[in-house]
This record gives C-alpha cells, structure tokens and sequence, in this order.
C-alpha cells in the first residue's frame, strides 16, 4: 500500500511539447516563485533539442567530444544546479519537472525522491516493464540499463527539476556522456521503453500515466491542464547533430 498525505494540493500540468532546456529553467524559476506565494504543485513535461546538461556533481571530463566537436554538431552544454552528473537530452525522451512544497516532518527531500522514482516504477509496470531503482548510480532502471535519470534541487524548501525518461529516444548518441559518478569510469548502458519492448510507445500514453502516478504518490490532485506558458517562446533551434561515432 502506498502511504500518501491527504489530497490538499491542486497540480497544474503543462505540456509543451519539444522546447529548448533553458525554457525549461526559466520557467521552473518562475513556478518557484509562483508556489512560495501561493502553495500548490507544477508538472512540466516536453522533450527537449539535443542538449547536455551538467549537474552538481558532473564535469566538462564526462563529455567525450571537444568544444569544436560539440560546437560543429550544435549541441550545446548547459551547467545546472540540479544533483546528479552529466545527461543528454534528445528527442524521444520526456523530461519531467516537478514543482513541490517539502516539509521537513512529512514530506524530506529523501522521501520526495523516493515517491518520483516510484511513480516511474509504476508507469513502467503499466507497459509491462519491470522497473527498479538503481543503487550505486541514481535513476530507474530496466535490467543492467538506466531508462529514467534523475536529478532535483531546492529552492526555499520548494524542490524542482526531476528527470528523464527514454521513452523512444535513439540510443547511440548516450556514448558521448562518460565517466558519470559511480559508473566505474565507463558510459552508463541506457536503454528505452521502446527498445525493451520492441514495440511502439506512444509518448501520449506515458504522459498520461505519470502524471496518475505522480498523483497517486504525491497525494495532490490534477485541477488545470496547459498547452503553454508566456514564458516559452515555442522555437526550439533545428535538429543538426549528426555525428559518426565509429
């Protein structure tokens, strides 16, 4: 049985489709500010452009190409404040940002990472996937593979950022990420929904069950659904990595 607090706070969900990582930021900056007003939860789902980021515990030493490389592919490396080392971002990947109050006798930032992570394991069993969360290196797991990152900060007891989930992301480009903390100084394996079930995975379809689960597990109730924000201009820059790895 899942223990959760009593449903008490509304959870407005954004859906914005492919958007570049910095409107994500500055959009999870405002929701900061919005909830330490006014209380409540915020969930942004998109994907994103090809983009690294870099959290607390990342480097420039965990990225394989060379600047000249990084910059001749247009994929660019953005520093965040958020835990966790070094994730590429892709299309096919949802990336998932949840806006939430902690409190330190009911709701510690240990136990908010435990529901998220619980709220991926029971969207994947949903797909008839088996889920678990990883031990040595954060994130979810399928296998000996890592389908979910994960990755918060906190901000005036208000926790943001979240994670990734491989939904139909093509997985060759994972190989320019190396040397993650705790993964023995090699690329972490990643894997996807799709490519462990051998079948379609509409990303619709994933949407909606994480945000049931985030639901379920955090205790807050789903009241406004948005297709935009003013803070999101909707011009994601074209598609122009394509680099040989062999």
């Amino acid at each position: 049985m899942i223990s959760t607090p009593p449903p008490s706070t509304h959870l407005e969900v954004y859906l914005l489709g492919i958007i570049e990582l910095e409107e994500a930021l500055r959009l999870q900056r405002r929701l900061v500010y919005d909830l330490t007003e006014q209380g409540g939860a915020a969930l942004i789902l998109c994907e994103h452009p090809p983009t690294i980021s870099v959290g607390r515990v990342g480097s420039r030493a965990h990225i394989r190409p060379d600047d000249d490389q990084l910059k001749s592919w247009g994929l660019p490396v953005r520093w965040v404040n958020r835990g966790g080392g070094c994730v590429l971002h892709l299309p096919g990947q949802l990336s998932f940002y949840l806006v939430l109050g902690l409190n330190p006798q009911t709701l510690n930032l240990r136990l908010y990472l435990d529901r998220l992570s619980g709220a991926l394991v029971d969207l994947l069993g949903e797909f008839e996937l088996r889920g678990h969360v990883g031990t040595e290196v954060s994130g979810v797991y399928l296998g000996p593979s890592r389908v979910a990152s994960l990755g918060v900060a906190v901000n005036r007891w208000i926790a943001y950022h979240g994670g990734t989930l491989n939904v139909a992301t093509y997985l060759d480009p994972f190989d320019l990420v190396l040397n993650e903390p705790g993964s023995a100084g090699h690329s972490l394996r990643q894997t996807s929904m799709e490519a462990w079930r051998q079948r379609p995975t509409p990303m619709a379809k994933v949407r909606e069950s994480l945000i049931r689960h985030i639901e379920l597990r955090f205790g807050v109730e789903q009241h406004h659904l948005y297709t935009d924000h003013p803070l999101i201009r909707r011009k994601p820059r074209a598609h122009v990595y394509a680099p040989s790895l062999g």
